[in-house]
C-alpha cells in the first residue's frame, strides 16, 4: 500500500464571501486623537449585544471604511491597531438596509511588548479577560491575522505571486521535480484551509482512501475561537540572534494531545508589537517521517500604508511509502508486519512578488534572481534572439540586444534551464540545457550559442553536407497566412556553365541540380546540401498552387525562405520583360469590422501599378497574403456580403507591407485608422505601426482617431491612463516611469520608459526623457506603448540598453 501526501488548501480566493443584498452599511473614517489624520490599515469591528460579531472592514489610505453589518438593530463599533489598546467607537441602531454614516477618533494608548517577561506559566484561556501577559501578545497577533484577511472594499489590495509544488529526496536536499506558476489575486487568502469545525474534529492530517491529507492552519482557522479553546498558550524567548522578537507559543491541550494536531509559535516584534512569522509543526504522525520535519511557515509582511499580507508560505510533508514485511518468530509462526519508509519530502508554498493598489506599487518582494550572459562564436545565432525557460515553471525570459538574461524575482533554488534562439526553433534544434541555481545574489553564469556550422550539423543528417555545401530553410503558407503541411518544395541550380559552338552559332550549356522537400505539420522545410555561392531557386507547389523565389547563400551556412502558394499570374512577354528588374513586393492584407473582429471570405480585387489584377479572399483570421506586387500605387477593392463595398489605394515601396482595412455595414472600407479620399497614399513608413496595431502586438497603441478624442493640448497628455505606465513631474520635467519598477537589484530607483519617434531611439539621462519635447499632436500619426522586454519588437530591442522599464514609440504623420 502506498501512501501519498497531498495538502488540501484552496491556493488564492479570487473573490471576498458574498455579501447579502439587503445588508445594512456603516460607512466612514477613522482618524487620529488629533481628529485630522487618517488612520490607514485600521480594523473597524461591529458587535451585536451578545458578543457576535456582524461584520469587518478595513481602513484604507484615507482613513476610509465601507462596513457591511449581517444583522439589524444595536451595533457596537470597536477600532483595532497594531500596537495600540482598543478604540471604542459610537453604538449605533441601524434599520434594515439602511446606510449609516459615522467619524470615529481612536485613542493613544499603546501596547508594549518591549519589557514583557515570558515567565508566566501556561494558560489554556487567552481572552483579554484574563490579564494575562500572554493574552496581550496573542491579541496583537490576532489583529495582524485578522487585517491579513481583509481587504478595503474601496481599494481593493492585488498580490502577484509565485507559487510552487516540489518534490525533494528523503534528505530535503535536491530537487527531484517541481511545478511553480505565477498569478495574480486579491490577498484576503494566500491560502485557505477547512473550517475550524471541521480541524477540530478531524485533525490536522487525516486519511482519506489510502492517501495521508495534511491541512495547513490558515488565519481564519487560528482566529476561530474553536482553535483557542482546544489550545494552550505561554509566551517563549526568541531563538539566538533573533533578541527583539518574543514568541507566544501554542500547544493542543486535554485530549487533543493525542490526536494529528499541530503546535507552533508566533513571533512578534517587541519594539512594535508587529507579527512577523508563524511556525509549526504537525504532531502523533509515524516516527518514519520525523527526518522530513513536517510544518510550514508563514511569514506577516506589514506594508506602508498599514495593511497587513501574507509574504511567504511554505508547508512540508512527509512522502511515506508502505510495505509488507514477512517475520519468522521463534514460536515457528510467521507473521507480516507492515514498514513505513521515508521516501522523499514534499513542500508546498508561495511568495508575494509585488502587491498592488490600484496602480500603485505597495511592495515588492526581494526574490532571487538568475542572471545569464548569452554568446555567440559567430553572427548567424543571434544573441538577441535567445530565450530562457525553466523546465518545471512557467518563468520565460528573452536577452536584451547585448544577450544578457536576467529573471527576477525568482523561487529561490537549483532549476534545468533552457536556453534557445530564434534560429535553433525555426531548424527544430533542442535547446541547450544546464542546471542553474536562482539565489539573491545571483552570478552572472555564461551560455555559448552553437556556432553556425554546429547549427548546420544539428539540423542536417549526417553525410548530407560536404565541403563548402550549406542548407535553405523556410516556411510554406497559403494565402491566409496559415501553413501549409505536406507541400513539396524544390531547391534547383546550375553550374559547370559553358558555350557550345554550333552551326547555327553558340549556345550555353550548363548541369542542372535539384534537392527536394516535404513541409512538416507547422510548413516547415529544410534542404541540405545546397551550394553556397549559387543562385538557388526554392519552388513549391500544392495542386494549381504555386510560389518561386530566388536566394543566394553567400558566407553564411545557411538562410532561410518563406514560400506563399497563390495562383499563378499569367503575363505577357512584354510585362514580364517589364517587371523582371522591379523588385517585388509580399502584401498582407488584414480585413476586420469596425468593432475589430476579423472578417473571413471577404472578396479583394488586386489592382498592382503593373502587371495583370487578381482576385484573392481572405482567411478565417481575415487575412490575406498578396505575393509579388510591383511597386507603386496599388488599388484593392473590397466586397462581402452585409457590408458596404469600396476600394482603398496605396503606396507599395518596401519589401514587405501590411494593410489594414476596416468594413463597415453604413461606410466605405477605409485603411484602419485613416481614412482614404480619392488616391490618398500612406506613408510606407507607417506600415510597421499599422501591422502591429492590427494584430494587437503592442501592450497600448493608440491611433490617430484616439488622439483626437482625448483632445490633448500636449502629447504627453495622451499617455495619462495607461496601465503600467506613470506621468509625473520630477527634477522640473515631465517624464514617463514603469509601475513593475524592473531595476536592477529591484532598488526604489525610478524605472524610467525609454521614448522612440519614428523609429529613432532618444536620448536619455538617467532622470529620464521630458516628454514635453515630443512632436506635436497635429503631426502624430499614432502612438504605442510596450510595456516590458517582452513586448519590445526584435528590430528596437537592439537599439540601446536601457529598455528594460518599457518602450513608448511615437510616429509621425
Amino acid at each position: 500500500m502506498r501512501i501519498r501526501t497531498c495538502l488540501a488548501l484552496a491556493a488564492l480566493a479570487t473573490a471576498l464571501p458574498g455579501s447579502r443584498l439587503d445588508a445594512q452599511s456603516v460607512i466612514g473614517t477613522v482618524l487620529l486623537p488629533d481628529s485630522l489624520t487618517p488612520v490607514a490599515g485600521a480594523v473597524v469591528i461591529a458587535t451585536a449585544p451578545s458578543g457576535a460579531v456582524t461584520g469587518r472592514a478595513l481602513t484604507n489610505a484615507r482613513g476610509q471604511f465601507a462596513l457591511k453589518v449581517g444583522e439589524p438593530g444595536s451595533t457596537k463599533l470597536t477600532v483595532l491597531r497594531i500596537g495600540f489598546r482598543p478604540s471604542a467607537g459610537p453604538t449605533l441602531t441601524l434599520a434594515l438596509a439602511s446606510t449609516e454614516r459615522v467619524r470615529i477618533v481612536v485613542n493613544s494608548a499603546t501596547v508594549s511588548l518591549a519589557g514583557m517577561g515570558v515567565r508566566e506559566r501556561e494558560s489554556c484561556r487567552v481572552s483579554a479577560d484574563t490579564g494575562f501577559a500572554v493574552a496581550r501578545v496573542w491579541e496583537e497577533a490576532r489583529k495582524a491575522m485578522l487585517t491579513s484577511q481583509l481587504s478595503s472594499e474601496l481599494v481593493p489590495l492585488y498580490a502577484e505571486w509565485i507559487e510552487y509544488d516540489r518534490a525533494l529526496d528523503s534528505l530535503a536536499r535536491s530537487v527531484r521535480e517541481q511545478h511553480i506558476r505565477t498569478t495574480r489575486s486579491l490577498t484576503t487568502h494566500a491560502f485557505r484551509s477547512v473550517p475550524a469545525d471541521v480541524l477540530r474534529d478531524r485533525g490536522f492530517v487525516v486519511e482519506e482512501e489510502g492517501n495521508s491529507v495534511f491541512y495547513a492552519p490558515d488565519a481564519e482557522a487560528l482566529l476561530s475561537d474553536t482553535f483557542v479553546s482546544g489550545h494552550c498558550f505561554r509566551l517563549v524567548d526568541p531563538p539566538s540572534g533573533a533578541g527583539a522578537l518574543i514568541g507566544v507559543a501554542f500547544v493542543p491541550n486535554g485530549d487533543r494531545r493525542a490526536m494529528r494536531e499541530i503546535e507552533g509559535t508566533l513571533w512578534l516584534d517587541r519594539a512594535t508589537a508587529e507579527l512577523r512569522t508563524l511556525d509549526f509543526r504537525y504532531l502523533n504522525l509515524p516516527e518514519e517521517a520525523a527526518p522530513a520535519h513536517p510544518g510550514g511557515i508563514v511569514d506577516f509582511q506589514r506594508l506602508p500604508d498599514g495593511n497587513w499580507l501574507i509574504a511567504r508560505w511554505n508547508v512540508r510533508m512527509p512522502r511515506l511509502t508502505a510495505s509488507a514485511r514477512i517475520e519468522h518468530r521463534l514460536d515457528r509462526t510467521i507473521a507480516q508486519r507492515r514498514v513505513l519508509t521515508l521516501r522523499g519530502v514534499q513542500v508546498m508554498g508561495g511568495e508575494v512578488t509585488r502587491a498592488l493598489r490600484g496602480d500603485s506599487t505597495v511592495f515588492t518582494g526581494k526574490g532571487a534572481a538568475i542572471a545569464l550572459q548569452v554568446v555567440s562564436p559567430d553572427t548567424m545565432n543571434v544573441v538577441s534572439t535567445a530565450t530562457l525557460t525553466l523546465d518545471g515553471t512557467d518563468y520565460a525570459a528573452s536577452a536584451n540586444a547585448q544577450g544578457r538574461i536576467r529573471l527576477s524575482p525568482v523561487l529561490a533554488g537549483h532549476y534545468r534551464a533552457r536556453v534557445t534562439t530564434a534560429s535553433m526553433s525555426a531548424l527544430g534544434i533542442p535547446p541547450l540545457e544546464r542546471d542553474v541555481e536562482a539565489r539573491a545574489d545571483a552570478p552572472v553564469d555564461t551560455v555559448t550559442l552553437l556556432s553556425a556550422r554546429e547549427v548546420l550539423g544539428n539540423a542536417c543528417p549526417r553525410d548530407s553536407i560536404r565541403g563548402d555545401e550549406g542548407m535553405l530553410h523556410g516556411r510554406v503558407f497559403d494565402g491566409t497566412a496559415r501553413p501549409t503541411p505536406g507541400a513539396l518544395v524544390s531547391i534547383t541550380w546550375q553550374d559547370n556553365f559553358s558555350i557550345i559552338a554550333t552551326s547555327g552559332g553558340a549556345t550555353l550549356s550548363a548541369n542542372g541540380h535539384a534537392l527536394h522537400a516535404e513541409s512538416d505539420a507547422a510548413g516547415r522545410f529544410k534542404v541540405c546540401g545546397v551550394p553556397r555561392g549559387a543562385l538557388l531557386i526554392a519552388s513549391v507547389a500544392a495542386g494549381d498552387l504555386v510560389d518561386r523565389r530566388e536566394v543566394r547563400l553567400g558566407g553564411e551556412p545557411y538562410a532561410a525562405v518563406d514560400l506563399v502558394l497563390h495562383q499563378p499570374v499569367a503575363q505577357s512577354r512584354e510585362v514580364e520583360a517589364l517587371n523582371a528588374p522591379r523588385a517585388k513586393t509580399l502584401v498582407e492584407i488584414v480585413v476586420t469590422d469596425d468593432h475589430g473582429n476579423a472578417l473571413p471570405q471577404a472578396t479583394l480585387d488586386i489592382f498592382p501599378a503593373s502587371g495583370p489584377s487578381r482576385t484573392i479572399a481572405s482567411g478565417r483570421t481575415g487575412i490575406a497574403l498578396v505575393p509579388d506586387v510591383a511597386r507603386g500605387l496599388m488599388r484593392v477593392r473590397v466586397r462581402k456580403v452585409g457590408l458596404v463595398p469600396g476600394e482603398v489605394t496605396v503606396n507599395v515601396d518596401s519589401a514587405r507591407l501590411t494593410l489594414p482595412i476596416v468594413m463597415g455595414a453604413v461606410q466605405a472600407p477605409m485603411l484602419d485608422t485613416v481614412r482614404v479620399v480619392g488616391a490618398r497614399v500612406l506613408p510606407a513608413r507607417l506600415d510597421e505601426f499599422e501591422r502591429r496595431r492590427a494584430r494587437h502586438q503592442a501592450t497600448v497603441s493608440l491611433t490617430r482617431e484616439d488622439i483626437e478624442k482625448r483632445n490633448p493640448v500636449d502629447a504627453w497628455q495622451v499617455l495619462n491612463g495607461v496601465s503600467s505606465l506613470n506621468i509625473g513631474v520630477r527634477d522640473y520635467k515631465v517624464v514617463a516611469t514603469s509601475r513593475r519598477q524592473l531595476v536592477d537589484g529591484l532598488s526604489d530607483k525610478p524605472c524610467f520608459t525609454r521614448v522612440m519617434v519614428d523609429g529613432v531611439l532618444l536620448p536619455a539621462d538617467g532622470a529620464g526623457f521630458d516628454l514635453r519635447q515630443l512632436p506635436p499632436v497635429a503631426d502624430i500619426h499614432g502612438i504605442e506603448y510596450f510595456d516590458g522586454p517582452s513586448s519590445i519588437p526584435m528590430q528596437y530591442a537592439g537599439t540601446a540598453q536601457g529598455l528594460r522599464c518599457g518602450l513608448i514609440a511615437v510616429w509621425t504623420r
